[in-house]
């Protein structure tokens, strides 16, 4: 695996990776690859290796192979999601049935790539992930309004909440957790205890008075600043959901 000649520039900070892959020979081809285009590339050779990495420090995605010598990569799927559902994680597996694909993606990962498969695919899904927030909800080159287009968006890097792309309101690190988790999860109701993982804190460190105080903070920060109502609901008794509000043709 090379570096092709019309790669992007590296990346400025460095993201790092957690790639999980017991190929000796893929792995470090893998490795080296991504290393090429600027990322910190960390490789793991097993579910347990891949733990004790987690546990000593932060990642930004990881790329973990279905089928370990020490595991099936579900266990340790749903230990990552645990730790952070927005983490972006991108399967890698030899099997390519739909059931196989399905499965994975049901089961949490962004994306399901079935081997043998590009390098550079990788490492556009990659990309993609890990630049969502910088493109989501971009200004559009005019002023023309699209049809059906959602009016709010979050702007991970810039850390705003957007109204019809040009009212940013600025987002606590928690708020912006929050909002991103809702978001891709919506439209399914996020339960509470969900939330609290998705913010990184134990079900002890937020008493339902904490929790609440957050949610209501924000909601008075979104009507103060726009004088339209927060893009989420709660639900009693379930937890929380995203709202899709959309401008017409005419708006």
């Amino acid at each position: 695996m090379s570096r092709q000649p019309d790669a992007p520039k590296p990346i400025d900070p460095p993201k790092r990776v957690l790639v999980v892959e017991d190929d000796a020979v893929g792995g470090p081809q893998l490795a080296r690859f991504l290393e090429s285009f600027g990322y910190r590339v960390d490789l793991a050779t097993g579910e347990g290796a891949a733990r004790a990495r987690l546990a000593a420090g932060r990642f930004d995605a990881v790329v973990l192979d279905l089928t370990l010598a020490d595991g099936d990569g579900y266990s340790l799927l749903d230990a990552l999601r645990a730790g952070d559902p927005l983490l972006p994680i991108i399967c890698t597996s030899g099997r390519c049935d739909l059931d196989a694909r399905v499965k994975g993606l049901r089961s949490g990962f962004d994306h399901y790539l079935t081997k043998p498969f590009e390098p550079e695919e990788l490492e556009a899904l990659l990309a993609r992930e890990l630049c969502r927030g910088v493109h989501r909800g971009a200004p559009r080159g005019d002023d023309r309004p699209v049809p059906d287009r959602e009016r709010w968006s979050i702007h991970e890097g810039e850390r705003t909440l957007v109204l019809d792309d040009h009212l940013a309101i600025p987002l606590t690190e928690t708020e912006l957790r929050f909002l991103c988790l809702i978001h891709r999860l919506g439209p399914d109701t996020v339960t509470r205890s969900a939330v609290i993982r998705g913010l990184g804190h134990s079900q002890h460190y937020y008493s339902d008075s904490r929790l609440h105080a957050v949610i209501s903070r924000l909601r008075r920060k979104i009507a103060q600043a726009t004088e339209q109502p927060a893009p989420f609901d709660s639900i009693y008794g379930a937890g929380y959901v995203w709202t899709r509000i959309t401008r017409s043709g005419g708006g």
